[in-house]
């Protein structure tokens, strides 16, 4: 077998995205230039490496096969690429960052300000998004910090920190439905991410099933910062991270209305292929990140 580098990186950006149009893109090459590409390997193999699965692109065992082998090889090549570039005190690479919209957009920005002042060879690119696994996978973003428990194959986890919610209502609005207990809020409207109110289960599970409120009118807003506005607007009562509103409890433009009652939390982690874990780059911005604390949140 014949393994041609311009064949081989065509094939592994169609195996990353199980797409062709989206490879070309990657590779800022026509659509018929990697088909070709890929082609001409398959023939080189003996093997076929892709399949048609319904409308759906899949890999075959050889593709399988052939796509770790890659995955492996390219990556050694990006950290021979790092440390020539390190020893020539140019560029050390880039970092596409992925991350909650919320969390990314309210306090990684602002966390990662020292970490790029301090590492200006490092470019990191940001990415917010509620759908951070398959990007991660498909290798569109290198690091992504999430709420959720992802599990995947070659998938390396680091937890953060941990995630603590509130209930947050105007003054004018608690006052007016004389909300006391979690059981007040069968008479109130409820803001959530969804007309369900799943989104309320960290708060609904840490009452007991005699306490919890039935939600019969919920409001659904599919933004965070859509409930909190909302919330400081009378519209009803919502259900944040408490990060979110710091400030606006604060200015005591929201009131957390059950303080002392404690709810369920999520971690946070911190995912990378477990391949590209030897990266130099990502070796430094995993370990700034592991610094992260919900004190040092509060205070940016």
């Amino acid at each position: 077998m014949t393994l041609d580098l311009h064949q081989l990186k065509a094939f592994f950006a169609v195996a990353q995205t199980l797409n062709y149009t989206e490879a070309s893109r990657r590779l800022y090459v026509t659509q018929s230039a990697v088909s070709h590409a890929v082609a001409k390997l398959a023939r080189s193999a003996k093997a076929e490496l892709l399949k048609k699965s319904g409308r759906k692109l899949a890999l075959t065992e050889a593709g399988k096969i052939l796509y770790g082998a890659c995955e492996a090889v390219f990556y050694e090549l990006e950290k021979a690429q790092e440390e020539i570039s390190a020893a020539g005190n140019t560029g050390a690479g880039v970092i596409r960052l992925g991350a909650t919209v919320e969390f990314g957009t309210t306090l990684l920005i602002k966390y990662m300000k020292n970490f790029m002042r301090s590492n200006p060879r490092i470019h990191v690119d940001f990415n917010f998004s509620h759908e951070l696994l398959r990007p991660l996978l498909n290798d569109e973003l290198d690091i992504v910090i999430d709420c959720r428990d992802h599990r995947a194959e070659g998938i390396g986890k680091t937890p953060l920190f941990r995630e603590e919610y509130a209930v947050i209502a105007s003054r004018e609005y608690v006052s007016r439905h004389k909300i006391r207990r979690p059981a007040d809020l069968s008479a109130c409207s409820v803001l959530s991410m969804d007309k369900a109110g799943q989104w309320w289960g960290n708060f609904l599970n840490a009452l007991p099933a005699a306490g919890r409120p039935e939600l019969l009118q919920v409001t659904e807003l599919n933004h965070i910062r859509a409930i909190i506005n909302a919330a400081i607007e009378g519209l009803g009562v919502g259900f944040v991270p408490k990060y979110c509103v710091l400030k606006e409890l604060k200015a005591r433009n929201l009131v957390e209305v059950f303080p002392h009652l404690k709810l369920l939390d999520d971690n946070f982690y911190v995912y990378q292929k477990a391949g590209r874990a030897g990266l130099e780059r990502h070796r430094s911005l995993l370990s700034y990140l592991k610094n992260m604390k919900t004190a040092h949140l509060e205070r940016a």
